[in-house]
């Protein structure tokens, strides 16, 4: 039985292919997206962008939030990839991935 003009069988779409490279890397991207979300995650980047490194206790000052606050920030922005650490005795000092911030560049227009 042929379909009248105009109408298409269910589940066909007029649209072109997709090109499935878009989808690559999607979820990655996300993730880093979803660590920098907040004004506080965002702060801390933003300091570290300024500034070579700082040590957690820093961040304190600047971002004006309590130390258990600022550490759960930093948890979340390290296990994203986006901050590295080294342990100096007692404190730990922070600096930004750059590379990872390159990767999510590619994701804005």
């Amino acid at each position: 039985m042929d379909e009248p003009d105009g109408l298409r069988k269910r589940g066909t779409c007029c649209a072109p292919d997709c090109d499935e490279r878009v989808y690559q890397g999607l979820d990655e991207a996300a993730q880093l997206f979803k660590a920098l979300a907040g004004e506080t995650r965002l702060a801390i980047v933003r300091q570290l962008l300024e500034r070579e490194e700082m040590c957690a206790c820093e961040f304190v000052a600047c971002c004006r939030v309590a130390q258990p606050t600022v550490s759960h920030h930093l948890k979340v922005l390290r296990e994203a990839g986006l901050v590295r650490t080294e342990r100096r005795g007692q404190w730990i000092y922070y600096r930004l991935a750059r590379e990872r911030l390159v990767e999510l560049s590619r994701w804005l227009p």
